[in-house]
């Protein structure tokens, strides 16, 4: 079955997935744990300032609801940090800079979450347990979709459901382009789309990529074109893992100096 894993590493570099899947067999990446938990990490980090949100009131200065969307905030990060890292794969400061970048990141998109939801009181006259409710659309987080036919599978960050419509968000912590998203980024959406679709027998035709670094959600059609896009990469996915095709691939510097299979590409 093809996962968006599969889909990420064909779109990094196709010679990469050959290799992974037909030399040494499906190998942990490392880079994908660690990628993998930090998203996970993210998601559950969301839905504690949820549960801090609705104990928020509408006399409380911003101050005091950043305060309180905030804590257990830091007590989770060290702990589901220490608890999901082996520390013989990870470097003891690596795991400290993770760390601190959660717990800034967080508590950059608290600021402004705290912004908001004091202008919603001001606005409504309600407390937090109202406003959650105006500021989050009903959503599933971390969903696992599978789409029998075309044999694909793929865990969702995140579908909000808004008036009977499904909305696919994928987080990403990348610099986004000036405009739009990232080719990998729009694909990404597009195959949750495709499984959201078989999943809740519906159609879906705009997803979101959230930046979370910039606090920042950015929208992807999903129109014809983007899905043929995607059906092109299913294929030669398949060509890779199933037939056993050696694609072509150019020589890239910065990838290919610290990919770990360099040594057979390079001397190939």
């Amino acid at each position: 079955m093809i996962s968006l894993t599969k889909i990420k590493t064909y779109m990094y570099c196709p010679m990469q997935l050959y290799y992974q899947y037909n030399i040494h067999g499906n190998m942990e990446n490392i880079q994908y744990e660690l990628g993998k938990n930090l998203k996970e990490i993210r998601i559950e980090i969301q839905d504690i300032i949820q549960r801090n949100l609705k104990r928020t009131k509408n006399n409380m200065k911003v101050e005091e609801i950043e305060k309180e969307l905030f804590k257990n905030v830091n007590y989770y990060i060290n702990n589901r940090i220490n608890e999901l890292y082996d520390p013989e794969k990870y470097d003891s400061d690596d795991l400290e800079k993770y760390k601190n970048d959660l717990s800034n990141e967080t508590r950059y998109n608290i600021k402004i979450l705290a912004l908001k939801a004091k202008r919603y009181m001001n606005l409504t006259q309600n407390e937090g347990n109202k406003i959650v409710e105006m500021i989050y659309p009903t959503s599933m987080y971390s969903y696992l979709l599978r789409d029998p036919q075309l044999n694909i599978s793929g865990i969702a960050d995140k579908i909000e459901i808004i008036n009977g419509k499904y909305f696919p968000i994928t987080f990403k912590t990348s610099t986004p382009p000036v405009k739009g998203v990232w080719d990998n980024d729009s694909i990404e959406i597009a195959f949750n789309s495709i499984l959201i679709e078989e999943e809740f027998d519906t159609e879906v035709f705009v997803g979101f990529v959230e930046y979370v670094n910039l606090s920042e959600r950015r929208p992807v059609i999903i129109d014809v074109n983007l899905r043929k896009s995607l059906f092109r990469i299913l294929d030669q996915i398949r060509q890779i893992i199933i037939n056993k095709e050696i694609p072509s691939v150019k020589y890239d510097e910065k990838k290919c100096e610290r990919c770990e299979f360099k040594g057979l590409c390079l001397e190939d």
